[in-house]
């Protein structure tokens, strides 16, 4: 596969990524505090659909980004690179891994949905900011290349 190619594949992972995070996960933290009417059992199970679909996604862009560091030859010599690189691997990366194991480890074999769900909640509001502020900030970085 050619670096262009990979480079596609690597912005379609982004997309994924960040369409199923940000649309429906903001909603879903709408829902939580505003009561909508939504069947909050049906429309959590929609969001873990969504959730893992985010990292599908997330798992994509990572992939093709290191293959395509291997075309490069990628010795730390890319400035911009070397600031995304350790945003992308020590803040998302750690908060994807937790929110998949909340989404399908921990709130499926929970006795006590309800908490699980209030635990889940209190972890998506704590990190949404970060995480939204982060994200765009590897963006900007991949889109300015200073």
């Amino acid at each position: 596969m050619e670096y262009i190619t990979a480079k596609f594949i690597h912005l379609i992972g982004i997309f994924l990524w960040a369409g199923a995070s940000s649309s429906f996960g903001l909603f879903m933290i709408y829902s939580t505090w505003k009561n909508t009417g939504c069947n909050q059992h049906l429309l959590r199970n929609f969001y873990r659909w969504m959730t893992n679909l985010e990292i599908f996604g997330f798992l994509l862009a990572l992939a093709m980004g290191f293959y395509m560091l291997h075309l490069l030859r990628y010795k730390g010599d890319i400035t911009w690179l070397n600031y995304k690189l350790p945003l992308v691997l020590g803040i998302i990366l750690p908060l994807e891994v937790i929110n998949f194991w909340f989404i399908n480890l921990y709130i499926p074999r929970a006795k006590d949905k309800e908490k699980a769900y209030k635990r889940y909640d209190l972890f998506t509001y704590i990190i949404a900011l970060p995480l939204i502020v982060v994200s765009l900030l590897v963006i900007y970085l991949a889109v300015a290349k200073i």
